[in-house]
């Protein structure tokens, strides 16, 4: 017979003894070495969704007669025109559209930017409202506007043959004009406000702008001097990126310019290129697309500075 503090002592621990987290060197190197895995199945996962259809067309282009490797798909697109001009022409239309845009954002928005931050900080929030609006408005509703300007300041279809035009037809008609379309090129400075906007104003909001224009003033720096060598240089990463998104906004938008009849912008002409060969296509659409991306690249490259100088 066996005593209670002997039964107890004797008995079985059936109560498990608490387990705590795994710690130390190895549990932290097992951590890392999952979430870099997990950081590398990321952008593998990222990579097969965006280069796999464009590794697929590459290859679809290359495709030769008899199965082997052909480059006459790409050899075609510099003669292939849609009866106007050649792709030569529309890339280079496009590009001159984007430098005449990003100048007239670049040069309406900075100012304006800057007097926000500067002198009006009250008129943000109205600043930033109206700069959404193009967000709102599709482009669509944008064509339809200018449309209708320009039938209203169009003289009477049944006028007589002496009729003469009205100073701001022809104003409207001068920016219409296919050999210089400022008329699209406006309408793209409205469709990138809300990206430029943000840009540059993330931009100034990052760097201590009343600081630096209150100092160049107290040393007798004027106004243009404070802006092209003060302000810009600290900009430089906005400006960019913002010269970036309009870029990029110019050379995809087709709504705008197709509805208005334009036929030569990049967009357009790819839609209408008059061709019955896939390979053809596809070849331009790849061409098109890698030149897009050198662009933007040498854009990117921009914004690279260089090592800061050592201190003696």
């Amino acid at each position: 017979m066996t005593t209670g503090i002997g039964g107890i002592a004797g008995a079985p621990d059936l109560a498990a003894a608490p387990t705590t987290p795994e710690t130390g060197p190895s549990a932290a190197a097992r951590r890392s070495r999952n979430a870099r895995y997990g950081r590398w199945l990321i952008l593998l996962v990222a990579a097969i969704y965006f280069l796999g259809p464009l590794v697929a067309a590459i290859a679809f282009t290359l495709k030769g007669d008899n199965g082997g490797i052909s480059f006459a798909a790409y050899g075609d697109i510099f003669t292939t025109s849609n009866g106007q001009t050649g792709l030569g022409g529309a890339l280079l239309y496009s590009l001159l559209i984007a430098a005449v845009s990003i100048v007239i954002t670049l040069a309406l928005m900075l100012p304006t930017q800057l007097l926000v931050h500067l002198r009006l900080p009250a008129w943000r929030p109205l600043v930033e409202t109206l700069t959404l609006l193009p967000l709102v408005f599709p482009p669509i509703v944008l064509v339809v506007g200018v449309s209708d300007v320009y039938a209203w300041a169009a003289p009477p279809t049944n006028a007589a043959a002496g009729t003469q035009e009205s100073f701001v037809f022809h104003i409207l008609k001068f920016l219409r004009e296919d050999s210089h379309p400022l008329l699209l090129a406006l309408l793209y400075v409205i469709l990138a406000m809300p990206f430029t906007f943000r840009a540059l104003d993330s931009g100034i909001r990052a760097i201590d702008a009343q600081t630096l224009v209150e100092a160049a003033r107290n040393l007798g720096a004027g106004w243009s001097t404070v802006l092209f060598r003060v302000l810009m240089p600290c900009l430089r990463t906005a400006l960019v990126n913002a010269a970036f998104l309009c870029f990029a906004l110019v050379m995809g938008e087709f709504t705008i310019s197709s509805v208005l009849l334009y036929t030569k912008p990049f967009p357009v002409w790819l839609a209408q290129l008059p061709t019955t060969s896939g390979q053809v296509q596809a070849a331009v659409s790849v061409f098109s697309l890698l030149l897009v991306e050198v662009i933007l690249l040498v854009l990117g490259a921009l914004n690279v500075r260089g090592p800061a100088g050592r201190k003696e």
